[in-house]
Order: structure tokens, then sequence, then C-alpha cells
């Protein structure tokens, strides 16, 4: 039997085993958010540089983690409509943004309606510089999602250290931030809108069946324990992941695939939801929808994933099954410069552009770095070997006006990625007036191009028929008299999986008749305009967020 001195010694034991993890977390909360008095000072300087409308709500302070917010792509048009959607209807809540840009917020305001149309007040925006970026900026040679998911969670550290909000919203998708945050403060809701998931099934899947990849070395690939190391590694990563994603208090994503893979992941299929990302495409939809020239075009980065060398081999492919299309070989070569000149000139004197009668495939892409410029290299030299570089033009870094220029004449788009989580570029190419034909996979498949045309049995593609078409041509303009009508379902675009698959509907585009091309151009625009635009994304988002503001409102009712 124990002594009372022993029992006395046991129970402090246990209690101070107990009280480690209050101890441990207490300690976290101390040395991240720092003393009471220098969260009140960096509350008060927010407060200084800010001037919510106060007349009806007392002030809430969203922190918006992004720390690329001057980047100008497809993610930061989603932060920066949401930030004015959130201006519009909360004009009491102050949007901080984390960002490791080193730019001040006029800029970022200037860069934003420079880039995407938007008129952001400067009066309710706040930007905290993270001089701690290079956490997930860094390029780790092993481990690399492991140590990026680390380093986010490190970074929103800083974060809160500078500046701790009411409502935290991560618009990237770095969800090993989620439990960091909830252990700094649990009253504080998680937004999360997730554009890709840091791993999916079909990662998993693709180093199990040892396929190699983007995201799978051969040299792995080729190695039974190097494939099961490896497989092991993206379990462990994806219980981590799952764990750390369960901790959001609301969840968005930008397209079904991702929804899938999310709900799979963070086991929440009730509190999350799709919500398209906002598409501008009020210019686009103003070019005609005829009078094309017969050009393949093609708009993405030069990212290894977006998989440009399918473009190249699937043309190949078709001029060779349809050599009709090939250029005559006494015509006169005309150099990617030559036509950008053309393009430039021609333009500049509002005419027709005289392009010539042959098809021509122009990859349009943006390169981040050297490797990326290597990348566009590679498929002019791969269209030299194929012997088709008479008709192939690569264009790197394109001033957004040629990209117009360009989706105003073209006849076709193009995307070949796998696995593309939505698509920006595939509904800006639909909203212009191309006949767009892209991967029969993920965001494209289920989101973008549906209802869409695919390869019969017999490897033709099923396109509708002239009757069809014009009673669909009928029923459109039949809504557009009368708005409350409803869009019969129509083709709005193609889609393939192969490189033979891609040159089928290429000539299946170039081939088509007038009716049934005006009835998918129409359709597809139709689909662009309405099931991707900004005012949907903006209902959408609302159906999410008003649930968090009154949720805050009931706690502050609560403490008061």
């Amino acid at each position: 039997m124990l002594s009372l001195e022993s029992l006395i010694y046991y129970s402090l034991i246990v209690g101070l085993i107990l009280a480690t993890p209050i101890i441990l977390t207490l300690g976290f909360q101390v040395v991240t958010l720092g003393t009471l008095s220098h969260q009140n000072q960096c509350r008060a300087q927010v407060e200084e540089a800010t001037t919510p409308d106060t007349s009806t709500h007392a002030p809430y302070y969203a922190g918006f983690f992004h720390p690329y917010p001057n980047a100008g792509g497809g993610g930061e048009r989603v932060l920066w409509t949401m930030i004015k959607a959130i201006q519009d209807k909360y004009p009491f809540i102050v949007c901080i943004i984390y960002s490791g840009d080193g730019v001040t917020r006029e800029i970022l305001v200037r860069n934003v309606e420079r880039k995407f149309g938007l008129q952001i007040n400067l009066e309710t925006i706040y930007v905290i510089e993270l001089s701690w970026r290079w956490w997930i900026d860094y390029k780790f040679s092993r481990f690399t999602l492991l140590m990026q998911s680390l380093g986010s969670a490190i970074l929103v550290c800083q974060s809160f250290h500078r500046f701790c909000p009411d409502i935290f919203i991560d618009t990237v998708g770095f969800a090993f931030t989620y439990p960091t945050v909830a252990l700094l403060s649990s009253k504080i809701p998680i937004v999360s809108y997730t554009h890709y998931p840091t791993i999916s099934s079909d990662m998993q899947t693709m180093v199990s069946s040892r396929e190699s990849g983007i995201n799978n070395d051969s040299r792995i690939a080729e190695s039974d324990a190097l494939t099961y190391l490896k497989s092991l590694y993206y379990s462990v990563f994806a219980k981590m992941y799952a764990f750390s994603g369960s901790f959001a208090s609301t969840i968005m994503t930008n397209s079904s695939w991702t929804h899938a893979h999310i709900v799979q992941l963070f086991g929440k299929p009730r509190m999350t939801k799709v919500v398209y990302p906002p598409c501008d495409t009020n210019a686009l939809t103003k070019f005609p929808l005829s009078g094309r020239s017969p050009v393949i075009m093609s708009l993405a980065q030069f990212r290894p994933e977006k998989n440009h060398h399918l473009q190249v081999a699937a043309f190949a492919k078709f001029l060779d099954d349809y050599p009709e299309h090939v250029a005559p070989a006494d015509e006169k070569r005309i150099s990617t410069a030559d036509l950008i000149k053309l393009l430039d000139s021609e333009q500049s004197a509002d005419a027709a552009i005289q392009l010539p009668n042959y098809p021509l495939l122009v990859v349009l892409g943006g390169a981040r770095n050297i490797e990326d410029e290597a990348r566009a290299e590679s498929l002019r030299q791969e269209a030299k070997t194929l012997g088709i570089d008479r008709q192939v033009h690569v264009i790197v870094n394109a001033p957004w006006s040629q990209v117009l220029a360009w989706l105003k004449l073209s006849k076709i788009g193009i995307h070949t990625m796998r696995d593309e989580h939505f698509g920006i570029n595939i509904v800006e190419m639909m909203a212009a007036g191309l006949l767009t034909i892209a991967h029969d996979s993920a965001g494209p498949k289920l989101d973008i191009i549906t209802p869409a045309v695919r390869c019969n049995s017999d490897g033709h593609p099923d396109m509708p028929d002239v009757k069809r078409s014009q009673q669909f041509l009928k029923a459109i303009n039949a809504v557009a008299a009368d708005t409350s009508a409803k869009v019969p379902e129509f083709p709005v675009g193609m889609l393939a999986a192969d490189a033979n698959g891609f040159a089928q509907m290429i000539a299946a585009a170039l081939d088509t008749e007038d009716p049934v091309e005006q009835a998918m151009l129409r359709a597809a625009r139709h689909v662009a305009t309405t099931r991707f635009s900004e005012a949907a994304f903006c209902a959408d988002f609302y159906k999410k967020f008003s649930p968090v503001v009154r949720w805050l409102d009931i706690q502050r009712s609560d403490d008061e």
C-alpha cells in the first residue's frame, strides 16, 4: 500500500504530465503572438492606417494568408475578388494581407486594377510583410511537399506575431497552417479556399503503379525499394494533410475534381462547397464568332505539368493523317518574329489579319525562370525534329494585348494538361469564341467542357448534326429575347486523352459545318459568361462566408 507521501508524489507526476500539453501550448502562444502589449500595439497600427465603416457594426479583421498577392495569376484573381466582395457587403471588415512580395498596398491596388480591372478600397486593406517566405519558396531536394508544408506553418507563426486577426482565410491551400492557427487561438474561424490538393489519391496511385511523371521520377518508378519508400512517405503525408485540413471551419474548392479529393481527405462533406473561380470574360465576349483563321492556339505557362509536348505530337499526327493541311513546300516560311510583327501591324491598322491559309499551332505561355524558357525551346526543337516547324510557333511572355489578338483571330483552342484542377484559360478561350479542345480529365471534364464532344468507338469525333444545331441556335436566340427561358444542353467543346484523339478533334474542328460551329460557340460563350462569372463567384462565396460573420457576432455577443 502506498504511503501518503508516495501518493502525493505520484499525483504530482501525473498532474505534471497532464499539464505539459497545456504548458507547451501556452508557451507556444506567448512565443508566437508575443505579449498582450505587443499585439495591442500591432492592432493600433492597423487601426490607425485603416478606416472601416463602423456606423452599424464594430470592425472585424480578416487575415488573408496569400504570400504572393502581386503574382497576377488565377489564384490572385480569386484573392482580390474575394476581398472586393467583402468590401462591398461587409464595409466594417478590414482585410489584412500577409504578403512576401515586398510591395506597398498602394502598388498592390494599382496592379490589381491594371491586371484584373477590380476597384479595391484602400481604406479597408492592410499589408503585413513576411520576411520568412523563403520557407515556402526554397526548392528542397528531398521531401519537398513535407518541407514546404511545414514551412507554411512556420510562416503563419510570423504572420500572427505581426498581427492576430479575427478570421483566418487561406486562399492558397496551405492546410498545415490550420492546426497552427487553432493552437494559437480556438476562437479564430479558419476559412479555406483550395485550388489544388497538396496530395491526392491520383498522385499516390501514380507512385504505387510505378508510372513516371511530374511527381514521380523515372528512377523511382524503376526501383521496387524506392517505390515502396515513396508510397509510404505519400501515405504518411496524406494522413498529416488530412489531419491539418480537419481544422478548417468552412471549405471552398475551385472545381468538382478538387472538391472530391478534399472531401475524401478532410472528411467534411457538409462544410465543403465548390465555388468556381471568377473569370473576367467581358472583353472576350465582344469578339466575333466567325471569320477566324485556321490557328490552333494554346495558352498556358511553360510548366512541365501543362504537357505542351502532347500538343506538338497531336499537331504532327494531324498533319500526318491529313496531308492536305501541310504547308506548301514552295511557299515562303513565316518566322515567329515576322508573324508577331504582322499581328501587331494589322492590329494597329484594325484590319483583317492575312495569315497563311494552312493551319498553324501557336503556343503562347509565360516563362517564370530559365527552366521554363528551356521547356519552350524544347518545343521548338521537337517541332523541327518532326518536320513541322514551319507551322509551329512558340511565343514566350507575350503581352496581354497580343494574347487578346490571338484569341480574336484563332479558330481552335487547345489545352493538354492532365488533371487540370480547373483551367481559367479554357474558360477564356470559350468566351473568346474558340472551338476548345481540352484533356478529358479533372476540371475540364467535370466542370467546364460539359456537355462535350468525344471520339466514338470508331475513333472519330461524335459531332452534333446540323438539325440539332439549328434547333439550339433558335432556342438560344429565344433566351436572348426572354431571359427566363431555359437554354437547352449542347456541346460546348471537345475532350481528348491522347495525341490521336487531339488530332481527330483538330481535324473535326477545322471541318465543322457552320451551323454546328456557331451552335457550339454560342453554347460555350453562354456557359463561360454565366457559370464562371464574377457575380456567380460572389454569390457562392457569400453563402459560405456569411455564416462565419454571424458566428463571430454570436461569439462577440456572448463575450459581452
